[in-house]
């Protein structure tokens, strides 16, 4: 489903250097000891800032090797995309010390205007830049279009903008400028599609999501226009969100006794790791909205295939096919497992435990969390609290790819600044430390 990922498996084979104005390499330094578990020396060591269409931007170098760790770029796709910068957003805008650390304020402002500058003029978001600070606007995966980067761009923004309405209510307008021409496209192109459905190996699959049934970018995009539902509220947004999380509840196959035990597919037949969104957003928008049907999905996957996935020490993907009214598994596939697979399923767990109170949920996201400190195939640790390295993947049960780009470190960090709230889920993740 997804177009592309970043967590290419880099130890396979060697990308030249990324060049850069005014970039020196520099070497990963172990950080001081720290109450928190939140450790950004590796993120700032991938940030830079740069001057793009004549305003002072920020950057997260996409990639970065094992073992010096040095910056490296991809000659087709380019240095620094809309996906990693707009997650760092996420990220910043959250910072306990934000109020505080004009480091943090710095950086948060860069990054954002990284993202207001990508955005063209139809509307939709461009995603990469080469090194030579070109916009890649002919790649898959950087072309301006409803894709991910689109997505991830509106919730960044719709995230950001309430700090900047009381920090700097000039640079909100722009931020809520930008996320009403993004919005507008998505009403259009998405307001008015048809519930119909299609057969996938006898599943019954809606066709009325991204890319006909792509749950995953659904979710992104109900996270997003939720936000911005709630900041300007408007009928025809109500409805999309609506409509997107209809769609995403028909994708989910099976019960507590039954194959697939309540996942959420993310496209067709097909249940991904990393992107699944889908319980979180339903959790965020069912509360917010009054739906209570969207909620119990979500907490019906959370509550059984989560704990499937436990079992088998987690999965990359799976297929699924249905006969009559019995669904099985046609394959299964571990390997690679990221932290962009993790992140998404302790977020959903601990938002389940906010909403209920239920502390077996602080357990499971502890347990889920705990795939970073070795409750993994590969029984290693995957975030380096010491050093803020989040490494690339799992690749076996004994080998790991020690590289530590962007999309694997900030979803780490995601993670830990998200789970450092709930004292009993780092206690469940300590045990595999």
């Amino acid at each position: 489903m997804k177009i592309y990922c970043c967590f290419v498996c880099l130890f396979l084979f060697q990308l030249p250097s990324l060049v850069v104005p005014g970039h020196k390499t520099r070497f990963v330094q172990s950080g001081p000891d720290s109450a928190r578990l939140v450790n950004t020396t590796h993120l700032d060591h991938l940030y830079q800032t740069v001057k793009l269409n004549g305003a002072a931007v920020g950057l997260i170098n996409i990639y970065s090797e094992y073992p010096d760790y040095k910056w490296v770029a991809d000659d087709d796709e380019g240095a620094a995309c809309v996906d990693d910068i707009a997650r760092t957003v996420l990220f910043l805008v959250h910072e306990p010390d934000l109020t505080t650390n004009t480091s943090k304020q710095d950086k948060l402002r860069k990054l954002t205007e990284f993202v207001l500058q990508l955005q063209s003029e139809n509307g939709y978001f461009y995603n990469f830049i080469f090194g030579n600070l070109s916009i890649n606007k002919a790649g898959s995966t950087s072309i301006n279009q409803p894709n991910w980067w689109s997505w991830r761009a509106l919730w960044s923004l719709t995230e950001a903008y309430p700090y900047y309405k009381t920090a700097d209510p000039v640079f909100a307008v722009r931020l809520q400028t930008a996320s009403k021409r993004l919005v507008a496209n998505m009403i259009r192109d998405f307001g008015s599609k048809p519930q119909a459905y299609q057969f996938v190996k006898g599943l019954k699959i809606p066709t009325w999501l991204p890319y006909g049934s792509g749950t995953d970018q659904a979710a992104i995009m109900m996270l997003g226009l939720l936000n911005y539902y709630q900041q300007t509220p408007d009928g025809q947004v109500l409805k999309l969100i609506g409509t997107l999380g209809d769609g995403i509840v028909q994708m989910q196959f099976g019960t507590a006794g039954q194959v697939p035990y309540g996942a959420i597919m993310s496209f067709e037949n097909r249940w991904h790791a990393y992107g699944s969104d889908q319980s979180y957003a339903l959790l965020r928008a069912g509360k917010a909205l009054n739906r209570p049907d969207w909620t119990a999905v979500a907490r019906r996957e959370v509550d059984n295939f989560y704990p499937y996935l436990l079992k088998e020490g987690f999965l990359e993907s799976f297929d699924s096919s249905q006969q009559g009214t019995s669904v099985s598994f046609d394959k299964k596939s571990r390997f690679s497992q990221i932290a962009y697979g993790v992140r998404p399923m302790v977020w959903a767990t601990l938002e389940l435990y906010d909403q209920t109170k239920d502390t077996s949920y602080v357990k499971l996201a502890g347990q889920l969390a705990g795939w970073f400190w070795g409750n993994n195939p590969a029984r290693a640790i995957m975030y380096d609290k010491a050093t803020g390295l989040g490494f690339d993947g799992i690749t076996s049960e004994t080998r790991i790819n020690k590289n530590s780009g962007a999309e694997s470190t900030i979803e780490s960090l995601l993670t830990f600044q998200r789970l450092e709230n709930y004292p009993d889920a780092i206690a469940q993740a300590n045990k595999y430390h």
